[in-house]
Order: C-alpha cells, then sequence, then structure tokens
C-alpha cells in the first residue's frame, strides 16, 4: 500500500478545509486509482469533483492520462472544472 498527496485547490479545497488530501492506494499506482481513492475516500470532495471519467489529475505540472503510473514523491494536483459566467 502507498499513501498519496493529493493539492487540491478552489471549491475542493473548501470542502475538505485545506490545500491536500491524502489518499492510500495499492501498489503501483496509476492516476485512474487515485481518482477513484479520492472518491471513496473523501466523500466530502464529491460536491467540488466532476464524476471519476472527466476528473483530471495533474502529475508532475502536466496533465495525465488514465492509465500514467503515480511513483512515490510525485506531485499530485486535482484539476477540477472551473466556470464563470
Amino acid at each position: 500500500m502507498m499513501e498519496v498527496e493529493v493539492l487540491v485547490f478552489g471549491a475542493a479545497a473548501i470542502h475538505v478545509k485545506g490545500g491536500n488530501v491524502v489518499v492510500t492506494v495499492g501498489d503501483r499506482p496509476t492516476v485512474r486509482d487515485v481518482l477513484a481513492a479520492l472518491h471513496e475516500q473523501h466523500p466530502d470532495l464529491r460536491f467540488a469533483m466532476p464524476p471519476i471519467e472527466t476528473g483530471r489529475l495533474a502529475v508532475n505540472h502536466v496533465f495525465a492520462t488514465a492509465e500514467h503510473p503515480v511513483r512515490a514523491g510525485d506531485e499530485i494536483a486535482l484539476i477540477t472544472l472551473v466556470g464563470g459566467g
């Protein structure tokens, strides 16, 4: 098992009352695994976070695909949709 820190911003940060959350994932996780863990382990994010299928994570400052591996020490950031009018 591995713990991954995920940076959160905007509405997501308000929902979790901070700028980051930690999730536990299995060995050799992918971005998809981290997104699933966010949904399961931090249900308070569901109101600020899009569905797993449309959520985006940046790994080391670059948007990553669902199958992108996540390694210990990577900087992971949840990128939520932003709207305006």
